[in-house]
C-alpha cells in the first residue's frame, strides 16, 4: 500500500469470537484483521503462535498468558516503533524499534519466529499498544490496537522495560490465514483526492474521484425508530444482542484508524436500533477513521444458507464531511475475498476500478475490483443512495463467484459507516433496522 493512504474497504468487527484457547473478541472487529482489504493495509495483529499463524485483529481482543504481537503486511516499511501504555508516545521513547520484517512487539529469533510478549506482566484490564510506521519514502502512520488482560492468576514473567533497537530477519516465515471466526476489520475506503488520483495499493493506480452521490434515496415501508437513551458504546467498545430467534448480533465502534482524533460515541437500543455523533476531523491523508457497525459471525457458513439482509441507514449528507455506509462481508476462512456493497456514498470511492455495472435487486451498482482472479476486493457501489431495504446478499455471493472467487463460505456479514471526517462537527448517523436472514 502507498503510505499514509486511506484503508479500503476491514478491518475490520462484531459479534464474541474465540481464537484458540488464549484470545477472544471482546468487541465486534475485535480479534480480526482491520476493514477491507485486509490484505492491503498494515497493521498491528496477535497470534498464538510463534509462526504468526491464525492471526487476528489485536484490536478488541482479549488475551492471557504469551501471545505474539506483531505487524502484519509490513511491505515497503522501513521501521517500526513500539509502544506499550505510553499516552506521551508522540514525545516518548518506545519500548521497542525494529528496523527489519518481520516487526514483532518481543523480537524475531534467528529462525525467524517470533518471541513471545507475556502478558503475565500486565495488570487485568484494558491495554494499548501503538505502532509508528516509518515508511521507505520517509512518511509515517500510526496503528494501535486495545485489548483486555485476563491473566486469572497466571504469574508474571519479568522483562526489561528499557528501550531496545533490533534488526530483525530479513526474511520473515509464511503467515496462514485463521481458521476460526474472525473479527471485523473496517472496510476498504479511499477517499477522494483534491489534485489527483489516489491509492492504497501499490500496484493499482486508482480511477477519477467520484463524486457524492445527491439522486433520491430509495427508501421502503420501514417505520423510522429513534434511539436517544440506549446503551453508550464508546470507541473500542461493543455490547452484545440477541435476536428473538436466538441469532446473536454485536454493535462495535470500531475506531480501527482513528489517527486524526475527534470523537464517535454509539447510542444503541438494539442491534436493529442504533445511533452515532462523529466529530472526525478534516486531515491530510484523507484516510478512513473508523466504522462503526453491527455485525454478527459466522464460523464458515456456506454460503447457500445466508440469503439476504433487512437494512436501513442514513447519513447526514454535511458539508464538507465523507463518508460511505455499507455492508462489508468476509467470504471464504481467511482476509483474502472481501466483499462490500455500498448502501450510501458521500465523497469516497472504493479500492481498485470499475470493471462492470450491474443489476442486483431492481437497483443498479458500480462494479470496482482490487485485485484478481480468487481474492482480492470486490465493492458494489449503488448508484442511487438506498436508505433502507432488503439486500439480496445471495445474489452478490453468485456475483463474485462468477467473477472468480472460489471460496463458498464466510465468516463474517458487518453493516454500518466508514467515516473519514464529518469536518470536525459533531454530525448524527442513525442504524434503525438490521435482520441478517440465514
Amino acid at each position: 500500500m502507498v503510505p499514509g493512504r486511506p484503508r479500503l474497504g476491514l478491518r475490520r468487527r462484531t459479534v464474541a469470537i474465540a481464537l484458540g484457547a488464549s484470545i477472544a473478541i471482546a468487541i465486534g472487529g475485535g480479534l480480526g484483521i482491520e476493514s477491507a482489504s485486509a490484505s492491503t493495509k498494515s497493521r498491528l495483529a496477535v497470534s498464538l503462535n510463534s509462526d504468526r499463524s491464525s492471526a487476528a485483529r489485536l484490536d478488541g481482543s482479549r488475551v492471557n498468558g504469551k501471545i505474539y504481537v506483531f505487524v502484519r503486511n509490513s511491505k515497503k516499511l522501513d521501521k517500526v516503533d513500539f509502544y506499550v501504555d505510553s499516552p506521551q508516545w508522540r514525545n516518548g521513547s518506545p519500548v521497542r524499534t525494529d528496523k527489519k520484517a518481520p516487526f514483532d512487539l518481543a523480537g524475531t529469533k534467528a529462525d525467524g519466529t517470533a518471541r513471545p510478549y507475556n502478558t503475565a506482566k500486565l495488570a487485568d484490564g484494558t491495554h494499548t499498544i501503538r505502532v509508528v510506521m516509518t515508511w521507505v519514502d520517509g512518511t509515517t502512520s500510526t496503528r494501535r490496537g486495545r485489548f483486555k488482560v485476563r491473566n486469572e492468576g497466571v504469574e508474571p514473567t519479568p522483562t526489561p522495560t528499557t528501550p531496545t533497537t533490533t534488526a530483525s530477519p530479513t526474511s520473515a516465515p509464511t503467515t496462514t490465514a485463521p481458521t476460526t471466526t474472525a473479527p471485523t476489520t473496517a472496510p476498504t475506503t479511499t477517499a477522494p483526492a483534491t489534485t489527483g488520483p489516489t491509492t492504497t495499493a501499490p500496484t493499482t493506480t486508482a480511477p477519477t474521484t467520484t463524486a457524492p452521490t445527491t439522486t433520491a434515496p430509495t427508501a421502503t415501508a420501514t417505520p423510522p425508530k429513534t434511539c436517544t437513551s440506549g446503551k453508550t458504546i464508546n470507541e473500542g467498545a461493543s455490547a452484545s444482542y440477541s435476536e428473538a430467534g436466538g441469532g446473536e448480533y454485536l454493535i462495535h465502534n470500531n475506531n480501527w484508524n482513528d489517527d486524526a482524533g475527534g470523537n464517535t460515541v454509539i447510542t444503541a437500543c438494539g442491534y436493529n436500533n442504533w445511533s452515532l455523533i462523529s466529530d472526525t476531523p478534516n486531515h491530510s491523508d484523507m484516510s478512513v477513521q473508523t466504522y462503526p457497525n453491527v455485525h454478527r459471525d459466522y464460523n464458515d457458513v456456506p454460503l447457500t444458507r445466508i440469503t439476504s439482509a433487512r437494512f436501513a441507514g442514513k447519513g447526514p449528507r454535511c458539508s464538507g464531511c465523507v463518508y460511505n455506509i455499507a455492508f462489508d462481508i468476509w467470504v471464504g476462512s481467511g482476509f483474502s475475498h472481501e466483499l462490500m456493497i455500498w448502501t450510501e456514498n458521500w465523497g469516497q470511492r472504493p479500492l481498485g476500478n470499475v470493471v462492470d455495472t450491474v443489476s442486483i435487486g431492481g437497483h443498479e451498482y458500480q462494479v470496482w475490483r482490487s485485485g484478481s482472479g480468487d481474492g482480492g476486493v470486490i465493492t458494489y457501489l449503488s448508484t442511487t443512495p438506498q436508505v433502507s431495504g432488503d439486500m439480496p446478499l445471495s445474489e452478490f455471493f453468485k456475483d463474485v463467484q462468477n467473477r472468480g472467487w472460489r471460496a463458498t463460505t464466510t465468516w463474517q456479514v458487518d453493516y454500518g459507516v466508514e467515516i473519514v471526517d464529518t469536518n470536525g462537527n459533531p454530525e448524527r448517523f442513525d442504524f434503525t433496522d438490521f435482520a441478517i436472514t440465514d
